[in-house]
């Protein structure tokens, strides 16, 4: 988001999730969420980014999933790009809006490109066979702004009971000079 809020295109976020079911014994997180992922926009030099909240139930993606491609394909354009979780991530919101997003590029015609998340970690066969994983290099200012709007979600990464969401062995895969991206 970084490299692509400097060169001033347009980025829209849908925020599928507020993820507020991932930590009961905090109240009001889809809120702190929220306010996490404004303040990592602003780290990310993407203030200008369009949010579009679609508030569907934290674990029940897979559910909605036909809404969220119809979702999704609302404000894509033909031959834009799309960046969207890995469908086989291993997270089922992850999974479904993965399958969403490569439908919804689709019916667009628009390019969709997947990141993996949990499948870094959990080293999931599914990401070790895809065919067309392709490095996008970070500069330095955009790897630093990166780190800086992840520090950011500090529900995911302050110790809690059972220890942090995203546990520091975890931000590793995020702290390398690229990104992977999976064509």
């Amino acid at each position: 988001m970084h490299t692509w809020s400097q060169r001033r295109l347009p980025i829209t976020v849908i925020c599928v999730t507020d993820g507020e079911a991932a930590c009961p014994e905090i109240s009001d997180l889809a809120l702190i969420r929220r306010q996490e992922l404004t303040c990592a926009l602003r780290e990310l030099g993407a203030t200008r980014a369009r949010v579009v909240r679609l508030q569907i139930a934290d674990g029940n993606v897979a559910k909605y999933e036909s809404a969220l491609t119809d979702a999704i394909c609302r404000p894509l354009l033909p031959h834009s790009i799309l960046a969207a979780p890995f469908e086989l991530d291993g997270h089922p919101d992850h999974d479904a809006a993965g399958r969403a997003a490569l439908v919804a590029a689709r019916r667009r015609d628009a390019e969709c490109v997947r990141f993996p998340i949990w499948s870094w970690h959990q080293e999931t066969p599914n990401l070790r066979s895809q065919p067309d994983a392709r490095r996008f290099a970070l500069n330095v200012h955009a790897l630093e702004a990166k780190q800086r709007a992840m520090s950011q979600f500090r529900s995911q990464l302050t110790d809690r009971p059972g220890g942090a969401i995203v546990p520091a062995h975890v931000l590793e895969y995020f702290s390398r000079p690229y990104e992977v991206f999976l064509l």
